[in-house]
């Protein structure tokens, strides 16, 4: 007998989900900070490191990205559920998101926009391509520094049993990983 399938609408692109959810940073033209949160956000190239993450035309982080091209990738946790939620449910036009929510800066090494303390780890990075993609813009970035909080990780990787990364699932839903599973089958 053969699996059942049914057809959904191609807008419904949450089956995608559950994925990470992130914090972007950027600095605001007044030296104010700017966060938005975003799951669309990938690994594209490992030489170089390069990510890419799909950003609606209609944000301030897209217009601030657009003309200054750095930011930070920031890495949430569980603890961190209400703040993604937070963050991504107001626009930065109308809000100052940053003072609201009372993060706390963390100096990068190689641009001017901060990681957020109290935040897993975070990703400085610089834009070195944009793709017009519908009601986004597909932002290519080099990754210039990784920072990570070594409480989290061993051997350059995520402790899975105390790292607890945030996925999101669909408007105020979102998981977390709740085992780990190994491939049975050698290579």
């Amino acid at each position: 007998m053969s699996t059942s399938y049914r057809e959904l609408n191609p807008t419904e692109y949450y089956t995608l989900h559950p994925r990470p959810v992130y914090l972007i940073v950027v600095v605001k033209p007044d030296g104010g900070f700017n966060v938005m949160t975003i799951a669309w956000l990938t690994p594209v190239s490992s030489d170089p490191p390069k990510i890419a993450l799909s950003i609606s035309k209609d944000s301030l982080t897209h217009k601030i990205l657009s003309e200054n091209g750095e930011f930070t990738v920031n890495i949430l946790g569980e603890e961190h559920v209400d703040i993604a939620y937070r963050a991504g449910s107001i626009s930065g036009f109308k809000v100052d998101k940053w003072s609201m929510i009372g993060f706390k800066p963390v100096e990068s090494k190689f641009i001017t926009a901060p990681g957020i303390d109290g935040c897993y780890g975070f990703l400085e990075c610089k834009i070195s391509n944009m793709i017009d993609v519908g009601e986004c813009t597909l932002f290519i970035a080099d990754i210039l520094s990784i920072h990570v909080r070594s409480d989290l990780v061993e051997k350059g990787f995520w402790n899975l049993r105390k790292a607890r990364i945030l996925l999101h699932c669909r408007s105020r839903i979102f998981t977390i990983p709740g085992r780990i599973i190994y491939a049975t089958t050698r290579r």
